[in-house]
């Protein structure tokens, strides 16, 4: 886990719960302000942060402890008849300032809640990329707050214009029922992570158009600037091409030319190329162009007709039993 990760999902929602708790501003307006301001903060990291460690439960505990310091708050009558803002300045000042985080907060939301709308761009549909278990979207969205890949959208900036075509990409974690995606703090061994050694399978009826292996997997949190997207599968799926990718060293079950099924074995979930730790990389394009094989015109992914948006969990269940 982070600093930046224990700073902002940790301590910042425990001390601003602990505020609204211990220090409740005087006067409906101030107190009013105050719980605003918390509420939006909670929300806006809720929403917009991934949420791996701490899982994705985390948050509700904190909407749970808030609306439970709400309620006595308004047992103790502290919304009747005590002005509208009874602090003092240095307590206005500190109202202001948690005000100033709301604000944020209240736009990290909103653009997170905006970032789950499918975009009206072109949108092909697969099958799942994997098997039975849970799944969590780490990267996947309509915009930037929820998808980092749309930033490669930007064709003004020379390096992004080989990548474009994973610019509407998701990134996807296995994780337990629990949401819990590593065994250990901090771990360095890929092999420690959930996701790792997880099967991919094809996404489509297809035809294999490319494969890369043999790049190795990286020891977290280290990244392979060289060959960015390590491992991969490209399908032909008929009007699309579908790109699998990080996969891990030595999985890799097809060839070129082979003909697919949907749900046949490609490969492994690994940590080879620009990963930071192990993820399945999925994204569809529109061609396949040569050297770049990732700058085709992108298209955006849904799974079994879903739009899968951060912190989305994917259940695959198990097949009946005959």
């Amino acid at each position: 886990m982070s600093l930046m990760v224990m700073l902002t999902q940790i301590a910042l929602p425990v001390l601003l719960l602990v505020w609204l708790a211990r220090f409740p501003s005087r006067g409906l307006l101030a107190l009013g302000v105050q719980g605003l301001s918390v509420a939006a903060v909670l929300i806006g990291l809720g929403l917009a942060a991934l949420w791996t460690m701490p899982p994705y439960w985390v948050p509700y505990i904190y909407y749970g402890v808030f609306a439970l310091i709400m309620v006595f708050h308004l047992w103790q009558g502290r919304f009747k008849g005590d002005g509208f803002w009874r602090v003092s300045a240095g307590q206005t000042l500190l109202v202001l300032l948690g005000f100033g985080l709301g604000c944020l907060g209240g736009y990290m939301a909103y653009m997170a809640y905006q970032g789950r709308s499918l975009p009206a761009v072109e949108t092909v549909d697969i099958a799942p990329p994997f098997g039975p278990g849970t799944y969590l979207v780490a990267h996947g969205g309509s915009n930037v707050m929820v998808n980092v890949h749309l930033n490669t959208l930007d064709t003004s900036v020379e390096r992004f214009r080989a990548w474009q075509g994973q610019s509407r990409a998701l990134d996807i974690f296995r994780i337990s029922p629990l949401g819990i995606h590593k065994n250990g703090w901090l771990p360095s061994d890929p092999a420690r992570y959930t996701t790792f050694g997880t099967p991919v399978l094809a996404p489509c009826d297809g035809e294999i158009a490319k494969v890369v292996d043999g790049r190795e997997d990286m020891p977290v949190p280290v990244m392979d600037r060289d060959h960015m997207a390590g491992n991969y599968v490209a399908i032909n799926c008929g009007q699309f091409f579908v790109i699998l990718a990080h996969l891990k060293k030595g999985s890799v079950a097809v060839s070129a030319g082979d003909r697919l099924a949907v749900g046949d074995f490609l490969g492994e979930m690994g940590n080879s190329g620009n990963s930071s730790e192990p993820h399945l990389h999925l994204h569809a394009q529109r061609g396949l162009p040569e050297p770049a094989a990732f700058g085709g015109e992108p298209l955006t992914l849904t799974i079994n007709g879903g739009f899968p948006v951060r912190n989305d969990r994917i259940q695959i269940a198990e097949p009946a039993a005959r």
